[in-house]
């Protein structure tokens, strides 16, 4: 799949809205087969349980129109789902069904495990419904491999409008000087110097490769990158450099000198929600959250702020896929719910249940950001904001995961207090490790 430059998880948003997206008004589409007479079941696996309801709903409207067809329906966290499915595809077993990030995909498709799209599907998935840059995400070789199901990432900065105003900050952060002040006067802890609040929740722990994902967040503000690409359509690293000791600088500034986070407290949409942070950099689904969990709260959302004054926000672009297994008995039945799940009518119904936001750019927005403005950032980033996205190749997932290894013991590694030396020395050993990466895999070129 092609690396390329792109021009622009969990409550019941708005179950109203989402009913009134019935089977009546999406039979309209045209995009419903009629099922054989013989039963069909279409088992599905996702690693993001707050989409199964959508899913239900989906396929309730789906079995309406066509009545022969059932469903099922497998959710676990995401990297159980990875590895249930790196477990099943192989041996020609698992679901006839799967969404899943590319870094799993990319896997299936080498290995001979993921068949192209039918010529049908390709024709739908380049009608003009998706921006170019989405359906190149989704080509590789000339071929096309699945259907875009919503974007992964479109992280962004939720900021607490209320503790700003009682800290007496005008507005959300610009950039990362403006960031840190704010989190420092944001930040509380209790008579014994136990923090209650922090003035941010950064991923400083957890699985995978998240963890390497959100560091991205602050390294391509910086000015650095994973890897970048090399000579021959190879990569190598590209944070051993100043932009990479200062995302690692900051992280370390942020837990141990300015200790504005800290490893021990809740963290990440849970403790936005409950109020145990003021900060939090994450994607749409936290608004779906919100919704659930604490509809009263006052909060905003804007793009992760520049490194510097005068500098470009940046964006990752995660378009989420969505596949037919290709040892799937029941392929065409497969395909034509996929088509009828990413129509305009349930691509909005994504949002409404989920949070998630579409891929689709044939959406009227209007009525979602009438009612909920926070969505804003998400469906229409402003002009400014420069994207990025992931490289697609095998060794990534393996990259980011074992780098998360290092960067979570390196945030509380004491020695890393105030010492710049060990700070690039630490980041040089990572830089090292994705380049020895690259190399296994002959992905690895010099600059």
């Amino acid at each position: 799949m092609a690396c390329a430059q792109f021009s622009p998880r969990a409550g019941k948003l708005d179950r109203r809205t989402a009913l009134k997206l019935g089977a009546a008004g999406l039979a309209a589409t045209g995009l419903a087969r009629t099922a054989s007479a013989a039963d069909v079941t279409l088992a599905v696996w996702t690693g993001y349980p707050e989409l199964v309801a959508y899913y239900q709903a989906v396929g309730d409207a789906y079995s309406k129109l066509n009545p022969g067809v059932k469903f099922s329906f497998l959710s676990s966290s995401l990297r159980e789902s990875e590895q249930k499915l790196t477990a099943a595809v192989p041996t020609g077993t698992g679901p006839d069904i799967y969404d899943t990030g590319t870094n799993i995909s990319i896997q299936f498709i080498e290995g001979g495990m993921l068949q192209a799209n039918p010529p049908a599907i390709e024709q739908y998935l380049k009608s003009g419904a998706w921006d170019a840059s989405v359906v190149d995400y989704f080509t590789l070789k000339g071929k096309t491999y699945g259907l875009p199901l919503m974007d992964g990432s479109r992280a962004s900065l939720y900021y607490n409008k209320a503790m700003f105003k009682e800290a007496g900050i005008a507005g959300p952060p610009t950039n990362f000087t403006e960031l840190m002040d704010a989190a420092r006067k944001l930040v509380r802890v209790d008579g014994t110097g136990k923090m209650t609040r922090s003035g941010i929740s950064l991923r400083l722990s957890g699985q995978g490769a998240g963890i390497a994902e959100k560091f991205r967040f602050v390294l391509e503000a910086a000015g650095g990158s994973l890897v970048v690409p090399a000579a021959g359509g190879k990569w190598h690293n590209g944070f051993d450099n100043a932009a990479g000791q200062a995302t690692l600088q900051f992280y370390v500034d942020a837990v141990q000198k300015f200790k504005v986070d800290d490893p021990k407290i809740l963290h990440d949409a849970d403790a936005f929600v409950a109020g145990n942070t003021a900060m939090l950099m994450r994607e749409a689904w936290v608004i779906g959250e919100v919704q659930q969990k604490k509809p009263d709260l006052d909060y905003g959302v804007v793009p992760i702020p520049a490194w510097q004054a005068g500098g470009k926000a940046k964006m990752l672009l995660q378009p989420w896929p969505i596949y037919v297994n290709s040892k799937s008995r029941n392929q065409e039945v497969a395909w034509d719910f996929l088509k009828f799940m990413t129509n305009p009518e349930n691509s909005l119904r994504l949002t409404a249940m989920t949070g998630w936001v579409t891929e689709r750019k044939d959406i009227d927005w209007k009525p979602v950001l009438e009612k909920t403005p926070q969505f804003g950032v998400f469906v229409a980033p402003p002009k400014e904001v420069a994207f990025y996205v992931d490289p697609i190749f095998n060794a990534f997932d393996e990259i980011q995961s074992r780098m998360a290894d290092r960067l979570t013991a390196a945030y509380v590694n004491p020695a890393l207090k105030d010492d710049p030396a060990k700070v690039a020395d630490a980041i040089r050993q990572m830089a090292t490790q994705t380049d020895q990466i690259l190399k296994a895999a002959d992905l690895y070129a010099a600059a």
